[in-house]
């Protein structure tokens, strides 16, 4: 139940462009997990299954699978994926009104849930002193996309593109501080994706299939699949070998994806970048508009109030995490 949670609170930061899977998942303790999970992927999992399948799942098949489900994690995978959709399909209106006619708040409290977060990759870091320099190209990075101005349309049909902008954005949406739906507003191809999903949809409730946005879709999609699993292996690498190093960067991505949340945004100025049915996207404005001060007294006070929720609403997280943790260790003595 716990991790259905866990899939439930990254699923909601999946939702919001400029809040990344990733930071929620450094918070509630299973990055490393998820990491580790992600890299066990193989093309030796398809191939026991078509095994499998032409023995008809025989006594060996199965053990052969059952070892190969635990060796994958699959348990806390499929739990996980499980309750990121299920908060995608549910929570996405929520987060979409919040986001429209609450945003000051809606962002000062994910500031509050991030801040005290920090502490997760400060403790995993087993030398400290010069590592954490490399705090400052994870800064750099996260500031670097978000000053980057997206037009609000462009983009490309080409196939090799959607493929590779599909590897860079999965590979960002793994990372804490960087959303992978603003990485692809950032590189012009999230309007292009939105006009293809809109298309095929059309198609299908016309009784056709427009094979040209299907063609492009499924090159985003193999792009998401291999991106996922190329970085995963890599990050492992880096948190088996460069551990501390590895964490110093996650925290300036941390502390740089505070520049995108900063709750008071000229909203005006931000990118115009349409749906489906043509309305502009609020939330994308929010993650595009400039910064800027507070414009009256209230609204600080507000969005004071929402800090201070995420900040206790982090804390239970992680002190739950911890306790989590602490369980696990006296199970397994």
């Amino acid at each position: 139940m716990m991790t259905f949670i866990d899939g439930v609170l990254i699923g909601i930061a999946n939702i919001i462009p400029g809040v990344s899977g990733g930071t929620f998942a450094l918070i509630l303790g299973i990055f490393d997990r998820l990491v580790g999970a992600i890299n066990s992927l193989s093309p030796r999992s398809a191939r026991l299954l078509l095994t499998a399948l032409a023995r008809r799942f025989d006594a060996d098949s199965r053990r052969e699978l059952g070892a190969e489900w635990r060796r994958l994690d699959a348990s806390f995978l499929l739990l996980l994926g499980v309750g990121a959709v299920a908060a995608i399909l549910s929570c996405s209106f929520l987060i979409d009104y919040l986001l429209k006619v609450h945003y000051s708040p809606t962002l000062a409290f994910f500031i509050g849930l991030i801040l005290p977060s920090v502490w997760i990759p400060w403790s995993m870091m087993e030398q400290r002193g010069t590592r954490l320099a490399w705090a400052l190209p994870g800064v750099a990075l996260t500031l670097g996309v978000s000053l980057v101005a997206p037009g609000a349309g462009g983009g490309t049909d080409n196939l090799l593109v959607a493929f590779l902008a599909g590897a860079v954005a999965i590979s960002a949406m793994i990372l804490p501080g960087i959303s992978g739906s603003y990485v692809l507003l950032v590189i012009g191809q999230y309007q292009v994706m939105l006009n293809k999903l809109t298309g095929f949809q059309r198609g299908l409730a016309e009784g056709r299939i427009d094979f040209g946005a299907l063609a492009w879709l499924l090159s985003l999609v193999a792009g998401l699949a291999v991106g996922i699993v190329l970085f995963a292996r890599l990050l492992n690498y880096l948190l088996e070998h460069r551990r501390s190093a590895t964490m110093a960067f996650l925290i300036g991505l941390l502390f740089g994806s505070l520049w995108v949340l900063w709750p008071f945004k000229q909203i005006e100025a931000g990118a115009a970048i349409t749906g489906r049915d043509g309305e502009v996207k609020q939330e994308i404005r929010i993650a595009t508009a400039p910064n800027r001060l507070p414009a009256t007294g209230s609204e600080l006070a507000l969005a004071v109030a929402a800090l201070s929720a995420g900040l206790l609403g982090s804390g239970g997280l992680i002190a739950l995490g911890r306790r989590r943790r602490d369980d696990l260790r006296q199970e397994e003595r």
